[in-house]
């Protein structure tokens, strides 16, 4: 008895310490990025120049100096999701309850808001290209580590008990999710391109559209987490209503996203052109979501807790979504929906690779609940 307890504790202990020197790890590694993401931005920001113009002794045109201002405010934003982050690696006294959401959180929210002033002040003639694309390029990076961040926040925490969540868990998990799929939407618009370049903007469009369906994605989650102890015929209800609501909240801000980063219009001004096939796929994408990724949940809800069969889910979602942008984008669009690549396709790898990190292996670490039966997407 006292061998089997000597040898229990030694594993637990072996375990134990590599665990949380992985959390301090890309702790590092995240405090890191956000400094180095907070200082670019500023200096992309102080690099562009500011005039304003008078007539007659009035001012006629400031809008170079607000949108410098902005940009300028969200970069100290983003520095200040570094030192939050800072104060938690360097703490001696190791975080009781784990990594709050409050740094990755804020990164994204401050680079979103960043990307948003630097691009309209590039339509608008307030920046040169180059300054745009380095912009653009600083705020993917800002991307992909603020979800990193978030994901850390959910690794470092112990696991939910099923049908409990908070409004920080529906806050991360949620967000998780929306910036994997941006970014999956962004390197697809950019792959045929012939280089990487800036894309459009347009505030309606994102504030209007593109956000609506990301608070709809992050009310999925609340719903998801208390349906998620149903048993028996009751599972199929309510899993037909998170993934029906997955596939709403993905269509309003995948919309709102392709109207403001590829059109850079108002997409309530712009209706959809149809296209046969892809509305095809589009379907095909929405029934893959539906049917054989919800089947799939269903078949192994008592085992969802395990990292490997969270994992497959988040892979089945990675297929549907590739599919889902380009019917959904044909559909809008009028155009066939071709597989076609250009000169901007290594740099559109890399979104794409960022991308896969944050939805399958990202959501995979950050989504613990305690119980075998309960169901996570």
């Amino acid at each position: 008895m006292n061998k089997a307890l000597a040898i229990e504790t030694t594993e637990h202990a072996s375990v134990a310490p590599p665990m949380n020197s992985l959390v301090k790890g890309y702790s590092l590694v995240s405090a890191s990025a956000f400094t180095i993401i907070g200082i670019v931005m500023l200096a992309l920001a102080l690099l562009t120049p500011a005039s304003v113009i008078f007539k007659g002794g009035s001012v006629v045109d400031s809008l170079g100096i607000l949108f410098k201002v902005a940009e300028i405010v969200f970069s100290f934003g983003m520095l200040h999701a570094a030192l939050m982050l800072w104060r938690v690696v360097l703490n001696k006294k190791p975080a009781p309850h784990g990594i709050g959401i409050l740094p990755g959180d804020g990164a994204l929210a401050n680079a979103f808001f960043y990307f948003g002033f630097a691009m309209t002040a590039f339509h608008l003639g307030y920046a040169s290209q180059a300054i745009a694309l380095a912009q653009f390029i600083t705020v993917l990076v800002g991307l992909f580590f603020g979800a990193g961040g978030l994901a850390l926040s959910g690794f470092s925490r112990p696991a939910r008990p099923a049908g409990h969540i908070t409004f920080p868990l529906m806050l991360r998990d949620g967000v998780i999710l929306i910036v994997g799929t941006i970014l999956m939407a962004i390197a697809l618009g950019q792959l045929a391109g012939p280089a990487l370049k800036p894309p459009q903007w347009n505030w309606i469009s994102f504030l209007g559209i593109t956000v609506p369906g990301m608070f709809l994605l992050m009310g999925r989650e609340t719903v998801k987490a208390r349906l998620e102890t149903w048993q028996g015929l009751a599972r199929f209800p309510g899993l037909l209503l998170t993934e029906t609501l997955l596939v709403l909240g993905l269509a309003i801000m995948l919309y709102g996203s392709y109207a403001n980063l590829t059109l850079g219009v108002n997409g309530y001004q712009v209706g959809p052109k149809g296209n046969a096939a892809g509305l095809i796929f589009w379907i095909a994408a929405v029934l893959m979501l539906l049917v054989i990724r919800g089947a799939y949940k269903i078949a192994v809800s008592h085992r969802y807790n395990r990292v490997g069969y969270r994992m497959i889910s988040k892979l089945l979602y990675v297929m549907a979504i590739v599919i889902f942008i380009y019917g959904e984008r044909s559909f809008l669009s009028g155009h066939a929906p071709l597989f076609s690549v250009g000169g901007a396709a290594p740099a559109a790898a890399l979104i794409l690779v960022g991308a896969f990190l944050i939805l399958v292996v990202g959501r995979t670490a950050a989504q613990k609940v305690s119980l075998s039966y309960s169901s996570s997407s």
